[in-house]
């Protein structure tokens, strides 16, 4: 379905009844990489997916823009909807949306889940932000040039650990399937614009009950950023998964469970 928000046409879902559980996916993926949690999720809630400006079927006009617009994007998503309060969860891009309308509409949030998004200051050399750089703009060429298919492997590989793409070819292509769904010139906008600049929010201010989910083999956001993250949340949750950064893909049962029980949790005391 489509709804005009903050000036653009977006794409959504809406799944289920129930109380309003909202999922904001990752960089590279759109609402479709949800499919092991909505129908688990929505036995129990009202589930919103949506695709986030630069990916699926929502609207990514040219221009630059930033981490804020994005957050702009799913509070007026949601003012549209008419939705005054959801829990909320963000999957690694996705973490960094859903901390900032936590942070700056935290009326609206019942409950955060943070899935493979870190936000402990990371140290890293100048040598390792040019090399980061310099591999940022090689895959934007290639994507300018030829598209997403070249890329598409080396980057969905990327998300998981050490293996198992090898163990579960047909969840990877299923999983490589969604991703190539994605237009490249939205996609080439989305990535020139996905540069969080050195310091991450304050989220020691976050005042809702918070849920983070790490992987232990997680090259992009490992456990020790999620162990560093939940220091700086007073009262957080933690949970740590035998999983590299795709933890919902990756062990899908577990991983419900995780967010199901901590949602259960809220709801009973």
């Amino acid at each position: 379905m489509r709804i005009k928000a903050n000036g653009i046409s977006m794409n959504y879902e809406v799944t289920g009844s129930g109380k309003w559980l909202t999922l904001v996916h990752g960089a590279g993926d759109n609402l479709g990489a949800w499919w092991n949690q909505v129908p688990a999720f929505s036995r129990s809630y009202r589930v919103l997916t949506y695709d986030v400006r630069g990916y699926g079927q929502t609207e990514t006009p040219p221009g630059d823009y930033s981490t804020d617009i994005l957050v702009d994007d799913l509070y007026e998503l949601l003012k549209a909807l008419d939705i005054s309060e959801t829990y909320l969860m963000g999957y690694s891009m996705g973490g960094r949306v859903a901390v900032g309308l936590a942070l700056g509409h935290p009326e609206m949030v019942k409950a955060l889940i943070i899935a493979n998004s870190g936000f402990a200051p990371m140290e890293r050399s100048e040598e390792q932000m040019q090399e980061m750089a310099k591999m940022r703009e090689q895959r934007m060429k290639v994507v300018e040039e030829q598209g997403l298919e070249p890329i598409m492997d080396e980057s969905t590989v990327m998300v998981f650990s050490a293996g198992w793409p090898e163990k579960n070819p047909d969840v990877f292509a299923q999983y490589k399937k969604i991703r190539l769904k994605n237009d490249p010139k939205s996609y080439l906008v989305a990535m020139r614009a996905m540069v969080w600049g050195a310091q991450p929010p304050d989220v020691s201010r976050l005042s809702c009950p918070t849920l983070i989910i790490g992987g232990e083999s997680d090259g992009l956001m490992g456990a020790e950023s999620a162990k560093a993250t939940q220091a700086l949340i007073p009262g957080s949750q933690l949970k740590v998964m035998s999983t590299g950064h795709a933890s919902a893909i990756e062990q899908p049962e577990e991983f419900n469970a995780a967010v199901l029980g901590f949602l259960a949790s809220l709801q009973g005391s």
